[in-house]
């Protein structure tokens, strides 16, 4: 039988750090729609929230949020672009690949 990242044993080492400082879990721990999206970006693409919204089935709004909490977290880089019509346009990149198991939303 396969163990899934949500029920796999928990490293003892995570465990430890995480009681050591348990303030700092919520600012790196993702949840299941984080997840969702940071997964839906290759290593080394660029993607706008539009491109995100339409994989992922979100709202555009909601897409740009999660990936601003992203970028927040250093999951990922986001950079600033001027748009054609005014205005600033952001664009995010993933450099290092992540896989389900890597990451376990909490």
């Amino acid at each position: 039988m396969q163990n899934h990242a949500q029920t796999a044993p928990i490293d003892p080492r995570l465990a430890n750090i995480a009681r050591l400082l348990p303030h700092q879990i919520n600012a790196v721990r993702l949840s299941k729609t984080q997840l969702k999206v940071l997964n839906a970006i290759r290593c080394g693409e660029q993607v706008t929230p539009e491109q995100i919204s339409t994989r992922c089935d979100l709202s555009q709004s909601f897409a740009s949020t999660l990936l601003k909490r992203l970028f927040e977290k250093a999951y990922i880089e986001r950079r600033a672009e001027s748009s054609q019509i005014g205005g600033l346009t952001y664009v995010y990149l993933k450099q290092w690949n992540t896989t389900p198991s890597d990451i376990i939303p909490l």
